[in-house]
């Protein structure tokens, strides 16, 4: 109504910074989930019945679900690597006029690999669910 226009300056973004920071911390905690489910699947301590890493066949000559295990663990431990913050290193630019700069993309870029990252985890534990799926109907069927 005045004609006047406030701009607080917000170029900093933080507010995107900090919710991408939580969304990939999100992601994370939810691959840590999905990672120990994983564990405890293929484990025979664990699983209620079913053979050592999945394995269809003799357990000392089938390591079926091993590598996808290393995968497993992989993307987990990458997903708490990203779930770090950006929002630390923030750096002076335009000879030091831009004492604060705005690293909302840089978080969002690293929420996007999370969720890329979260993707593979997702799909090597429904690999392990499918195997043990079967080895469960063949144990119901005989």
């Amino acid at each position: 109504e005045t004609g006047r226009i406030h701009h607080g300056g917000n170029f900093q973004a933080m507010a995107v910074t900090n919710a991408m920071e939580k969304t990939r911390l999100a992601l994370h905690h939810i691959g840590k989930i999905i990672f120990a489910q994983s564990t405890e699947l293929i484990n025979p301590a664990t699983n209620r019945g079913l053979p050592p890493s999945l394995a269809a066949s003799d357990p000392s000559l089938n390591y079926h679900v091993k590598g996808v295990d290393i995968a497993t663990a992989a993307y987990a431990a990458e997903l708490g690597y990203l779930a770090s913050p950006v929002s630390t290193h923030i750096q002076s630019a335009e000879m030091h006029n831009q004492a604060v700069n705005s690293m909302a993309l840089v978080s969002a870029r690293a929420t996007i690999n999370s969720i890329d990252v979260l993707s593979m985890l997702v799909a090597t534990y429904l690999y392990n669910l499918c195997q043990a799926l079967d080895l469960r109907a063949l144990q119901a069927e005989f």
